[in-house]
């Protein structure tokens, strides 16, 4: 009796195991990778609360945060498709865009950080640039483009009126500025900070994102308050298909993280040192309000952005990849 009881529990037992195995095992969903890179300097100081908490975008979604040290590699690496977003200027969103398509803009991150920079007391109006040598970093670059435009609209002529040097690099023209080795520059923040910081006799006689707003004051095309947009986020084409909630909430992110630095320039500027993005503290809390960083969707600002890009390609297709990028370049449109 014994053997058939125990017999009869080892069965019940057996088959209760068999029916559990066969019952269905939910598998997790797959988890989502999302690369996103920054360059190294003060393009990336708006995306810092995000970097240092490594903010992710959702359930199952991963985030990798990547600082490139210079603009000739990410370039590269975006060529290759191996980021999801990234931030870079905006021309250079274009010309990435021109030599693929992979890439769509997103949205605008910072609208302008250039002043010129000068021991010259008597540079204080566009007139005074006449018969002046003037160091706007590198030809054809966002400071040489700008920077000719605007003497162009008031009323000087950079080609006959300037002369323009371009024989020192970013570094070498911050330091040669500082021992007053240089008179007039054109730089954007945080250099300005730095070479101020350095030297205060060095004076800041023109915001050029205000001079573009008074030049633009009656254009039918621009808004009254609109100064010109600096540095883009850009999306892979691909990610943005299979993934937009992503998108939208990378934009979100993004957003706040920006709104954060504006309102605590002090804690921010801690991040930015502690990331290594190349910034002392101090350097980067006074530089951080003339940063003008604002978020900005493409849905809100595609005419400017195309304004700004016709301006790059009358100077120099070649700024811009040859050519004005087509609809598809703008994500969202």
């Amino acid at each position: 009796m014994k053997k058939i009881i125990l017999w009869t529990v080892t069965a019940f037992m057996f088959f209760g195991m068999v029916g559990c195995t066969n019952q269905p095992i939910e598998e997790a969903p797959p988890t989502t990778e999302v690369k996103i890179a920054g360059l190294k300097g003060p393009s990336s100081m708006g995306m810092i609360k995000m970097i240092d908490e490594q903010s992710s975008f959702g359930d199952n979604v991963s985030t990798l945060y990547d600082i490139v040290p210079a603009p000739d590699t990410l370039v590269a690496k975006l060529l290759n498709g191996e980021y999801d977003f990234a931030t870079l200027p905006t021309n250079v969103a274009s010309i990435i865009y021109n030599k693929k398509g992979a890439y769509q803009i997103s949205g605008i991150s910072t609208w302008g950080m250039l002043y010129v920079v000068t021991d010259d007391p008597d540079i204080k109006t566009w007139s005074d640039f006449s018969g002046k040598t003037v160091f706007p970093f590198a030809q054809a670059s966002t400071p040489d483009i700008l920077f000719k435009y605007l003497l162009n609209l008031n009323g000087i002529d950079p080609e006959k009126d300037v002369t323009f040097d371009y024989s020192l690099q970013q570094a070498e023209l911050v330091q040669a500025l500082a021992a007053n080795q240089v008179s007039i520059a054109v730089l954007p923040e945080p250099f300005v900070t730095a070479v101020t910081m350095k030297n205060p006799d060095l004076k800041i006689p023109m915001n050029l994102q205000e001079e573009w707003k008074i030049a633009h004051a009656t254009s039918s095309i621009l808004p009254a308050d609109a100064s010109y947009p600096m540095t883009a986020v850009v999306v892979r084409k691909e990610f943005a298909e299979e993934h937009p909630e992503i998108v939208t909430q990378f934009m979100n992110e993004y957003e706040s993280s920006v709104n954060w630095v504006n309102e605590n320039p002090g804690e921010a500027s801690h991040l930015i040192e502690k990331n290594e993005l190349g910034l002392t503290a101090k350097a980067a809390e006074n530089a951080i309000p003339r940063s003008n960083m604002k978020l900005v969707k493409t849905s809100d600002c595609k005419n400017i952005i195309e304004f700004y890009l016709n301006v790059f390609n009358g100077f120099s297709p070649q700024s811009i990849g040859g050519a004005m990028p087509d609809e598809d370049f703008y994500y969202g449109e």
